[in-house]
C-alpha cells in the first residue's frame, strides 16, 4: 500500500496523533430519541428499510420523479461525474449571459469542487448575489416533482428563494418516493446531527412553469453507480450524513478530518472512497477501522459499516489490489488462523510470527500482547 496518498495519510495521522487530545466516544441521544419516539430501534428499522428499499429501486423512482419534474416545464440535466457537470454549467451560464453566481457549499457541492472550477473560469463567486444560486437540495420527491431544501439561516432561504436563476445540484441517491417520507428521516438526521427535533428552516420547492424558466436541475452521479453494482455496498448510499458514526469511532476521533483529504471522512469514508475515488488511492482507508461495531450501534440507517470494511478488504485481496507483501501476510496470517494445530504451537513460535506480520507505523513501539500459555480449548478441556 505504498501509494503517495498513503503516504501522506500517515504522515497526517501522526501529527494528528501527537497533538491528540483524550478521546471520548461516548454519544448519548436517549432523552431526546426518547421524546420523539416510542421506539427510537424501531424508527431507525423503519428509515432503513425505507431507504434501502428506495436506494434497490433508484432506476423507477429516477424516471417517475423526471417524469413529474418535466410536466411542470422544467428539465433535468442529467451527468456521469463533476468534469460533464462543470462543462454543462459554464454553457448555461454563457447562454444566460451570468458572471457572477453564488454558491452554497454543502457537502455534494463541495465534493464537487464548484467554486475552484468556476473561479478558474474567471466566474465572480459572491455571497451577496441574488443574480443567480447554486444550491444542493436534500432530497428529490418523485412522485410529486418537487425538491426538499433545508437551509442553514433565513438569509441563505432568502438569497436562494429569490434567486433570478436557481441551479440545483442533486447527487442520483438522495430521492425519495413520497412527501411523507421526510418527516421521519428528517426527524433522525437532526437528532443525530445537532440533538434537536427538527430541521428549523426547511421547504418543499415544486418549480412551476413560469416565461423565465428559472430553474435548472442536475442530477449527477460521480461515482455512485460504483456502489449500486455490489448489492451489500448499496447499504452505504442510504447514509443522511448526520456524522453520528464519526462522534464514535475512536479512530476519528484521534485523527479527525485532515488525512482523508476529501470531503468524505470517518467510518463511512472507509467503505466507500475506494469507489467513489480510486481503489489505488484510497483502499489504505478500509484499513483505517479497529472493527469496534461503535458506528454500526449507533448509525440510524444502520448501516453494517464493519461488514462493509470487512468487505472491501476481501475485495481487495482477491481482486490483487494489495501489495504482495501484504498479501502474502494475509496468507500466513490465514493459514495459521484456520489451523488447529497451528494455533496450538508454542508461544515463542506465535510470537515470532506476530512480530515478523505486525509493524507498527503510527503509535509509539511498545510490547505486542502476550499469548496465553494455555489455548482456550486446552483451558475448558482441563476443567
Amino acid at each position: 500500500m505504498e501509494t503517495n496518498e498513503y503516504k501522506f495519510f500517515i504522515s497526517d495521522c501522526k501529527k494528528a496523533i501527537e497533538k491528540n487530545n483524550d478521546i471520548d466516544v461516548s454519544f448519548n441521544i436517549d432523552d431526546i430519541s426518547l421524546k420523539n419516539f416510542k421506539s427510537y430501534s424501531y424508527a431507525k428499522k423503519k428509515a432503513a428499510n425505507l431507504r434501502q428499499k428506495y436506494i434497490n429501486n433508484i432506476d423507477e423512482l429516477l424516471v417517475l420523479f423526471d417524469k413529474n419534474f418535466s410536466e411542470k416545464g422544467n428539465e433535468i440535466n442529467w451527468a456521469i461525474e463533476y468534469d460533464t457537470l462543470i462543462e454543462d454549467i459554464l454553457k448555461l451560464l454563457r447562454e444566460k449571459k451570468i458572471k457572477e453566481v453564488n454558491i452554497f457549499e454543502n457537502k455534494f457541492v463541495e465534493e464537487l469542487g464548484l467554486v475552484k472550477n468556476l473561479k478558474q473560469e474567471d466566474i465572480n463567486i459572491s455571497s451577496e448575489s441574488k443574480k443567480c444560486v447554486i444550491f444542493e437540495p436534500k432530497y428529490a420527491i418523485s412522485q410529486t416533482g418537487s425538491l426538499f431544501l433545508d437551509f442553514k439561516s433565513a438569509l441563505e432561504m432568502d438569497f436562494v428563494m429569490e434567486a433570478e436563476l436557481k441551479i440545483f445540484i442533486l447527487p442520483i441517491n438522495n430521492i425519495l418516493k413520497s412527501i411523507e417520507d421526510i418527516e421521519l428521516l428528517s426527524q433522525l438526521y437532526s437528532i443525530n446531527k445537532n440533538k434537536t427535533d427538527y430541521l428549523s428552516l426547511t421547504t418543499i420547492y415544486t418549480p412551476k412553469i413560469n416565461n423565465e424558466n428559472n430553474v435548472e436541475l442536475f442530477i449527477v452521479d460521480n461515482g455512485r453507480t460504483n456502489l449500486l453494482e455490489l448489492k451489500e455496498h448499496r447499504k452505504a448510499l442510504t447514509c443522511i450524513d448526520c456524522d453520528a458514526c464519526k462522534k464514535v469511532c475512536p479512530i476519528y476521533l484521534m485523527i479527525g478530518d485532515e488525512p482523508y483529504n476529501n470531503v468524505f471522512s470517518g467510518p463511512i469514508a472507509n467503505v466507500i472512497l475506494p469507489f467513489l475515488e480510486t481503489v489505488d488511492g484510497c483502499k489504505h482507508l478500509s484499513f483505517n477501522c479497529i472493527l469496534c461495531g461503535n458506528c454500526v450501534k449507533v448509525c440510524p440507517m444502520n448501516i453494517p459499516i464493519t461488514d462493509l470494511i470487512i468487505a472491501n478488504r476481501n475485495i481487495f485481496f482477491e481482486n490483487r489490489n494489495m501489495d504482495f507483501n501484504e498479501r502474502y501476510k494475509v496468507k500466513v496470517l490465514k493459514k495459521y488462523l484456520i489451523d488447529r494445530k497451528k494455533l496450538s504451537n508454542k508461544i515463542w513460535k506465535k510470537e515470532l510470527l506476530m512480530k515478523f506480520l505486525v509493524k507498527r507505523k503510527l503509535t509509539i513501539p511498545r510490547p505486542l500482547p502476550v499469548f496465553s500459555k494455555s489455548t482456550f480449548s486446552q483451558i475448558k478441556s482441563q476443567k
